[in-house]
C-alpha cells in the first residue's frame, strides 16, 4: 500500500495546489481596491502573488512528474517561466507595483524552494576519486 499512496502523492498535491491557486488569484482579484489603498497593501499584495507563483509552479511541476514520470523536474525556461509570466500578469491587473514586487518576492521564493528540492530528491552519489598524478614534470 506504500509503494500506491507515494504514486499518487505529485497527483494530489498538484491538485491541492492547483486549487490552492486558484483560490489565492480570485481572492486577490477580489480585494483588488483594498490593495490600491496604500504603499503597505501593495507590498503585502506582491508578496501574496508570489505564493500564486509557489503554487502554480508546484502544480504545473507535479503534473508534470505524473504524466512524464518521478524523475522528471522543472526547467527554467518552460515551465518556471511559463508561472513567473502568469503570475506577473495577474498580479499587473491589480497594481502595477504588485507585479515587480511579486518577481522579487517570487525569486527569493524560488530560491529557498530550489534549495529544500535539492535537499530533498538529491541522490548523493560518493565521488569517484581521479587516479593520483605524478607531481614531477619534465619539460623537453
Amino acid at each position: 500500500m506504500g509503494a500506491s499512496t507515494n504514486s499518487k502523492s505529485p497527483l494530489v498535491s498538484s491538485i491541492i495546489s492547483g486549487l490552492l491557486s486558484l483560490v489565492i488569484f480570485a481572492t486577490l482579484r477580489f480585494c483588488a481596491d483594498w490593495f490600491n489603498g496604500s504603499q503597505l497593501n501593495v507590498l503585502l499584495g506582491g508578496y501574496l502573488f508570489s505564493w500564486l507563483f509557489i503554487l502554480s509552479l508546484t502544480c504545473v511541476s507535479n503534473a508534470e512528474m505524473v504524466i512524464f514520470g518521478q524523475d522528471f523536474q522543472a526547467k527554467l525556461v518552460p515551465e518556471i517561466l511559463f508561472c513567473l509570466a502568469l503570475t506577473v500578469a495577474a498580479a499587473g491587473i491589480v497594481h502595477r507595483v504588485c507585479a515587480t514586487t511579486s518577481i522579487l518576492f517570487s525569486l527569493v521564493g524560488l530560491y529557498f524552494l530550489n534549495r529544500i528540492s535539492t535537499k530533498h530528491y538529491s541522490n548523493v552519489v560518493a565521488p569517484v576519486d581521479a587516479p593520483a598524478r605524478k607531481s614531477g614534470k619534465k619539460f623537453k
